[in-house]
C-alpha cells in the first residue's frame, strides 16, 4: 500500500469519526446536528471510497484493518439517518 493512501485514510477516518461525533452525541446548536449529519454523510462517502482504494491495495494484516475501514463508514451512516435524519424529517 502506498503511504499517500495510507495518509489520505487516516485523514478521512479522523474526519469522518468527527462528525459523526458531532452529529449524534452533541446539541451546541439548534439544528446543527442536522447539518452535521448531511455532511458526515458526504464525508462517509468520502472516507469509503478512500479506503476501498486502500483495501484494494494492501495485502496481509493492513488489509484486514482496511477491511473496517470499508465497513464502519456504511455503519456510522445507518446509525447518523437512523439516530438523526429520520427523526428530523418525521417531525
Amino acid at each position: 500500500m502506498k503511504n499517500n493512501t495510507t495518509e489520505w485514510m487516516a485523514i478521512s477516518g479522523i474526519t469522518g469519526l468527527m462528525f459523526f461525533i458531532i452529529a449524534n452525541l452533541t446539541n451546541l446548536f439548534v439544528g446543527s446536528s442536522l447539518l452535521a449529519a448531511g455532511l458526515q454523510l458526504c464525508v462517509n462517502t468520502f472516507v469509503f471510497i478512500v479506503w476501498t482504494k486502500g483495501f484494494a491495495q494492501s495485502h496481509g494484516f493492513k488489509k484486514f484493518v482496511a477491511f473496517f475501514g470499508v465497513v464502519v463508514p456504511v455503519i456510522m451512516a445507518g446509525i447518523t439517518v437512523w439516530h438523526v435524519i429520520l427523526p428530523a424529517i418525521l417531525n
